[in-house]
């Protein structure tokens, strides 16, 4: 049986990010935390209200890390190279994509505070691919991209190149590194 004990938040946020990744939406409860974290139910109870909270806060707290780290990227000034750590930090946080897969599943009426998060994640989801295509369009005005592509086609790449399974279990710097070169260079010799 589990014991009560003060829980740390980081540590719920990990171990809800690490349940979230392996059981997915629907295998996500309370009861498996809580054995997780070897804390009482009651006491995940004591912050969050049901499942849909804690998720939505848990990808709230996700979103806001990544941007922050965008919005250092932004105020580079080559939109080239900026294209190229925004791979990189794709790559660093793609588990982000698995929580924008499990996104309908949220209930949004679980709780005002949920509705609220959801609007906010939409928000930032929008955000995020403006700039990415205002990066794009200025990185043709420059001339370090192909002008004759469609914004979105090249957007398109960057966020799908994420999903790209990753079989041979490569460090994610290195496969970062290795998809940035094939958008670059192609894959002809």
């Amino acid at each position: 049986m589990a014991r009560q004990r003060k829980m740390n938040i980081t540590e719920l946020m990990e171990a809800t990010e690490n349940l979230l990744l392996e059981k997915g939406y629907e295998g996500f409860h309370f009861k498996a935390l809580s054995e997780r974290l070897d804390v009482a139910r009651s006491t995940i109870y004591e912050y969050y209200k049901n499942k849909d909270e804690l998720i939505v806060d848990y990808m709230t707290d996700l979103m806001d890390q990544v941007m922050r780290k965008i919005d250092r990227l932004s105020q580079q000034t080559d939109a080239f190279s900026t294209l190229k750590d925004l791979l990189y930090l794709f790559m660093e946080y793609s588990q982000v994509y698995d929580m924008i897969k499990m996104r309908p599943s949220l209930d949004k009426s679980a709780s005002p505070q949920v509705k609220k998060q959801l609007e906010q994640l939409d928000a930032q989801s929008g955000r995020l691919f403006q700039l990415l295509m205002t990066l794009i369009e200025k990185a043709k005005k420059e001339g370090s991209i192909r002008a004759n592509l469609p914004s979105s086609l090249i957007a398109g790449v960057f966020f799908q190149s994420v999903l790209i399974q990753n079989a041979e279990g490569i460090p994610k710097e290195e496969w970062a590194k290795m998809l940035f070169d094939m958008i670059e260079n192609g894959i002809t010799p």
